[in-house]
C-alpha cells in the first residue's frame, strides 16, 4: 500500500457524475466538478419515460457513460491518478467498467453498487474507507 496515492473517486448514475480527488489514503475527499466542465448530461426525455421508453433511457445511459469514460482518461492523464474508485449503481457501474480504457481499468481498486450520487463528502468518505478495508483483506 502506498500512503501517498492519489486517488480518483468518481460517483456516476446514468445521467450525472461526480469526480472527487482524495490526495492519499484515508485523506479527506474533494469534489472537483470543474473535471467535468462541457460534461453533457444525456436524457431521453424530459417527461417521465413510459415503459416502452426503455430503448431510448438505455441508449441516453450508455452514452453518458461511454462519454465519462473518455473525460476521465483525459482527467487522469491530466491529474496522475494512481488509484480509482468507481461508486454507480449496479448498471451503470457495469457499463462504466466496460468503458474504461484498460490503462484506467488497471487502477480500479474498488467498487460499490449503489446509488450515491448526491450523497454528502462525509458519506462518501465513510464508502471509501469501506472499500479499502474490504480490498485490503
Amino acid at each position: 500500500m502506498i500512503p501517498d496515492a492519489k486517488t480518483l473517486v468518481v460517483v456516476a448514475d446514468g445521467h450525472r457524475a461526480r469526480l472527487l480527488e482524495q490526495p492519499r489514503l484515508d485523506g479527506p475527499l474533494h469534489d472537483r466538478p470543474d473535471w467535468l466542465d462541457g460534461l453533457k448530461e444525456h436524457h431521453a426525455h424530459s417527461r417521465k419515460p413510459a415503459p416502452h421508453d426503455g430503448d431510448a433511457n438505455d441508449q441516453a445511459e450508455r452514452a453518458f457513460i461511454k462519454d465519462l469514460a473518455h473525460r476521465l482518461d483525459g482527467v487522469a492523464r491530466d491529474h496522475a491518478f494512481d488509484q480509482l474508485i468507481l461508486i454507480a449503481p449496479p448498471r451503470a457501474l457495469g457499463h462504466l467498467r466496460e468503458d474504461l480504457s484498460p490503462a484506467l481499468a488497471k487502477k480500479v481498486i474498488g467498487s460499490n453498487p449503489h446509488e450515491r450520487i448526491d450523497a454528502p463528502i462525509m458519506t462518501l468518505e465513510d464508502v471509501v474507507h469501506a472499500i479499502r478495508r474490504e480490498t485490503a483483506n
